[in-house]
């Protein structure tokens, strides 16, 4: 279809890049009608409907029909979907040497790429990325920005056109996005080409229904070209329409701006292998099983056998109450035979019970239901481990997603600040409150980090594990009993807990603001000055461990000494109060230089009325 250089978009002028991206979509859809086949296919299995097609004219579904159905491929799938994707990787990004500043501002580049998670609503698109690469094999998510805002959203597989040969090993060059859109959406977005878009076409009709709906679409590719070598000038950035080039710039990142999330890799080639593939055959095997179950079940009826010549007087057989019938000679002899073979139904049931297994789901985790001889936490525990180590290398391919949906935010706001498009600031959410972050106060240079994925919380989802988890942890450290209630977070024991842990939270707060922002305030007399001690004086070893700015750490282990000030305050003996006229306070014994000597008689004139006993005036 197309010869020569003309399928090198990236090389042609800005008037001639709409005809060769076009050619090379059509190209691609017509030598891989295949995969969008096995999409179709796919999809069919797992929503258990004949769904028509894949594109905007033909998404819809049929009625599944009166068949019976037994669909192990969504059970599976929906199963590990809770079982996997509801795990929530959070980036975190460790600089490579640097100072304190360095990592706190990579501290608060993780909270902003955080806080655009929650923006875009990132984890509840995860689970429809996750089901597409269950159902199709590939997962694919695209972050860009349009304006001053971040955007993301989630690509249907069969959106996107590579090359078989170029990516045999799965790093294309070159990857297109072919999407029907709105027409009069198209002409608000590109408004300088209105007219263009006005007479712009469809370019696929592959799909078994030829109607068009009310709403009038069009063809818009958007085309990547990476470049062949750091620094290189032929990487290039297209949108098009049949008709016109809407978008041409150079594209300078080494990668797409797509987050891949792949079920299983295929050894070759670009798009990975899903659990719809892998249960087809047990699937197709199933339906055949059950519709024969069926089919049974609808032929088998009782049967009522007489002699010849004789039968019931009345002549029929009713369902009336206290109903009385009457028969001649012998009496009719009732046979109601097993409509099926129990091996059929043993058969099915094994078939269903190897789908989980082939995929390596636990009967627990399919079923929620607890396997027989499992009655300790630590045996359900280890039990859930061994499932999950099954998925491990899915569970990692998982964490990478998020990395890479963390670094493509990275990059869209960076070319945001450089193209001057502003400041993006984002609310990054802590435990009780909120911060807004800057990008430009938080941005660090690619070279000088690295990133990791962190689960969102160690212990187990359910108040019992959470329970279970902090005393196996407080029986490996006494450490973690003290700090157990500040760990629980239970709805129910919020407002408790939160009273609970006020005296770490207060001594906390006074910590980071000396750290991080050399704000001193003195300790309250009020804290729990034991535990404000003890979690100073681990921050302190902490910032000096991270070479924190000396004034820092010196007014750290000023407030150090304070609290020991108030803590030796706390401990002294309170002052005893004097005795009347001047006399030491009774117990105190004899004024220092009187004891042993004897007393003198006071003379007469000095003995006030009154003191001596009656009698003796």
């Amino acid at each position: 279809m197309f010869f020569g250089d003309d399928r090198r978009h990236w090389w042609l002028n800005k008037s001639d890049v709409f005809r060769s991206v076009f050619e090379v979509v059509e190209h691609l859809d017509e030598n891989q009608v295949y995969q969008r086949e096995a999409n179709l296919h796919h999809l069919r299995l797992y929503s258990n409907r004949m769904a028509q097609g894949l594109n905007s004219r033909a998404y819809a579904l049929n009625s599944a029909g009166d068949r019976l159905r037994l669909n192990v491929i969504r059970s599976v799938i929906d199963a590990a979907v809770a079982h996997i994707a509801t795990n929530r990787p959070r980036p975190e990004y460790l600089t490579i040497g640097g100072d304190f500043t360095l990592r706190q501002r990579a501290e608060s580049l993780g909270k902003f790429i955080n806080g655009q998670f929650y923006a875009t609503d990132q984890y509840a698109m995860s689970l429809d990325i996750f089901r597409d690469a269950a159902i199709f094999g590939t997962g694919i998510e695209k972050i860009y920005h349009y304006g001053d805002k971040i955007h993301a959203e989630r690509v249907f597989p069969n959106e996107i056109l590579v090359d078989d040969q170029e990516s045999m090993m799965g790093d294309p060059r070159s990857i297109y996005q072919h999407k029907e859109i709105v027409r009069e959406v198209a002409a608000s977005i590109w408004p300088k080409y209105k007219k263009e878009i006005e007479t712009a076409d469809l370019i696929r009709n592959d799909d078994f229904v030829t109607h068009h709906g009310v709403t009038d679409m069009i063809s818009c590719v958007e085309a990547w070209h990476l470049p062949s070598t750091p620094g290189a000038n032929d990487g290039r950035h297209v949108i098009c329409v049949s008709n016109a080039t809407l978008v041409d710039e150079p594209w300078d990142r080494e990668n797409f701006p797509f987050a891949i999330f792949r079920w299983q890799k295929s050894p070759l080639g670009f798009w990975g292998s899903g659990i719809a593939e892998e249960l087809s055959t047990i699937q197709v095997e199933i339906n055949y099983i059950a519709k024969k179950i069926q089919d049974h079940f609808t032929a088998s009826a009782g049967q009522m056998w007489m002699k010849k010549g004789s039968g019931i007087a009345n002549g029929s057989v009713t369902n009336k109450v206290w109903a009385m019938n009457t028969y001649r000679d012998a009496p009719p002899t009732l046979i109601t035979p097993n409509p099926v073979n129990p091996m059929f139904l043993q058969y099915l049931d094994t078939l269903y019970s190897r789908a989980f297994q082939q995929v390596g789901l636990s009967e627990m985790a399919a079923t929620s239901i607890k396997p027989a001889g499992l009655n300790s936490g630590q045996a359900l525990r280890t039990y859930n481990d061994i499932g999950s180590k099954r998925f491990m290398h899915v569970g990692q391919n998982w964490e990478r997603f998020h990395l890479a949906i963390a670094e493509q935010m990275n990059e869209s706001a960076r070319a945001i600040t450089e193209h001057g498009g502003g400041a993006i600031k984002v609310l990054a959410a802590g435990d009780k409150s909120v911060e807004q972050i800057n990008f430009k106060e938080v941005s660090i240079d690619k070279d000088k980090y690295t990133m990791q994925c962190a689960p969102v919380s160690y212990l187990e989802g359910t108040p019992a594990g959470k329970i279970a988890a902090l005393r196996e942890l407080a029986q490996v450290s006494p450490e973690f009993a003290s700090m157990s209630v500040h760990l629980l977070d239970i709805p129910d024991l919020d407002k408790i807990r939160s009273l609970i842990n006020a005296p770490l939270d207060i001594t906390d707060k006074f910590i980071e603001r000396i750290l991080k922002d050399g704000d001193f305030k003195a300790p309250d007399p009020m804290m729990n000055l034991d535990i404000a001690r003890q979690r100073a004086t681990l921050a302190l070893l902490r910032a000096e461990v991270d070479n924190t700015p000396t004034d820092r750490v010196e007014l750290l282990r000023r407030w150090i000494v304070q609290i020991d000030e108030l803590q030796a305050l706390a401990e002294a003996p309170p002052p005893m109060m004097p005795g009347p006229e001047g006399l030491p306070p009774e117990g105190m014994g004899t004024p220092p230089g009187v004891e042993g000597l004897p007393m003198e008689p006071a003379p007469p004139g000095d003995i006030p009325p009154g003191a001596l006993p009656p009698g003796l005036m």
